[in-house]
């Protein structure tokens, strides 16, 4: 059996876990620069609040239902994420993180009953780490996932899909509920008159190969019964890594955009460490508004001369390209860089006399480890965020309580 264990309104828990006066009060985090609506619990979605939504539209609707709004705190959302997925591994050593908030459990063998073995992880997950989740058990991933929605909207949280009642369900299960399924596949099915998972699950191989694609057909397999879908690799190494975001308002002054673009690369470079991999080239970019005039955007590539994940020559790469496209007079709302050619650092041997290359392999390495056991900020390039004229807006930002010690909680 395959169990799918999510979190319910992810987001919007781990801001209620340290603040207790929100227990019944609707919550909504925003995106980036606190622009629109990127999550909420089910109170403010039984309000009628809707996902995308840009802020400034509904700011007087927030405040009629008295709703708390917080700005996108992605350093606390992943902590509680890796606390999560701990507790998982207590009850389940074979596990797959599939996103932020959710993880398959692979049930080869266990000694509880299976409704037994989903309370307890309801019990232990919610004591552990205060995140309620909802538990969907299933031959496959993708009768597991069915399973979950099923115990999300139907049940308390927890649903065993036995075999036996596959029919029954299935039948009741929406093709656009199906995961995989898109809302283009959807609308195709829908058209000839394909409107269940049970439909779907019948039709012949054949069809589906015609019709559809190798990926329908693997989903159909699933609903089936038959494990179609691979467990995804633990760590799958990026071939591209960007680093990105908008400016709170707008730049015009290099230095300021050097700062940004510093901080951009100790990102990436981050990123990069963490895969073990390096990097051959960099690009460089910055933008203005594309709605107002004059618009100006300028990029520029870079080639190194080896492959690395040393911050320094990175960021000297990146200052050198920002300099090429930089232009006065106008005013910067985004920059961004990108490493490209990125392979694993394994695959690069060095001269074993070149030591200033095997003497960056070793700092990298224990910048890595310093960042794993103190947090991001503890080591980074001299001149990251020195400005900070450029960050982005984070008006509602709630404290990083579990990874800096001037926010822990306090009991007064």
């Amino acid at each position: 059996m395959v169990a799918l264990v999510d979190c319910n309104s992810f987001y919007a828990s781990c801001e209620r876990i340290f603040r207790p006066d929100l227990h019944n009060r609707p919550i909504v985090v925003l995106s980036n620069n606190d622009g629109c609506v990127v999550a909420m619990d089910k109170n403010a979605k039984i309000s009628g609040i809707k996902r995308g939504t840009p802020y400034f539209q509904i700011r007087a609707d927030l405040a009629s239902i008295h709703a708390a709004i917080f700005s996108s705190n992605y350093t606390l959302y992943q902590d509680i994420s890796q606390r999560v997925m701990d507790t998982l591994r207590q009850h389940c050593t074979k596990i797959e993180v599939y996103s932020i908030d959710e993880a398959f459990l692979f049930l080869e063998k266990y000694r509880l009953p299976l409704p037994l073995l989903g309370k307890n992880i309801l019990r232990d997950v919610l004591q552990f780490t205060g995140i309620p989740v909802s538990v969907g058990f299933g031959r496959t991933k993708t009768l597991a996932k069915i399973a979950n929605k099923w115990a999300k909207t139907q049940t308390a949280g927890l649903f065993v899909l036995e075999q036996e009642y596959e029919e029954n369900i299935l039948s009741k299960i929406n093709i656009m509920d199906i995961w995989g399924i898109g809302p283009r596949k959807a609308a195709f099915l829908f058209s000839r008159g394909i409107r269940t998972a049970a439909e779907l699950r019948d039709l012949p191989d054949h069809w589906i190969q015609k019709n559809l694609t190798l990926v329908s057909l693997r989903t159909v397999w699933e609903l089936r019964g038959i494990p179609s879908i691979d467990p995804e690799p633990a760590v799958v190494p990026k071939k591209m890594i960007l680093s990105s975001l908008g400016f709170s308002s707008p730049v015009s002054d290099l230095v300021t955009l050097e700062d940004a673009v510093s901080a951009y690369a100790a990102t990436a470079v981050r990123k990069l460490i963490q895969q073990r991999s390096e990097a051959a080239g960099v690009i460089i970019f910055i933008r203005t508004h594309r709605h107002k005039k004059p618009y100006y955007v300028g990029s520029h590539e870079i080639k190194l001369p080896t492959p690395t994940a040393y911050l320094p020559e990175i960021v000297q790469a990146a200052m050198f390209g920002l300099h090429k496209i930089y232009q006065k007079g106008f005013d910067y709302v985004k920059a961004g860089i990108c490493l490209i050619n990125i392979d694993t650092a394994d695959r690069y041997q060095y001269d074993l006399f070149h030591s200033p290359r095997i003497q960056q392999r070793a700092v990298s390495d224990a910048v890595r480890e310093i960042q794993h056991k103190f947090g991001t900020k503890a080591i980074t390039s001299g001149r990251s965020g020195a400005s900070g004229e450029w960050h982005m807006k984070r008006d509602r930002l709630s404290p990083k309580y579990t990874t800096r010690w001037s926010e822990i909680p306090t009991v007064h």
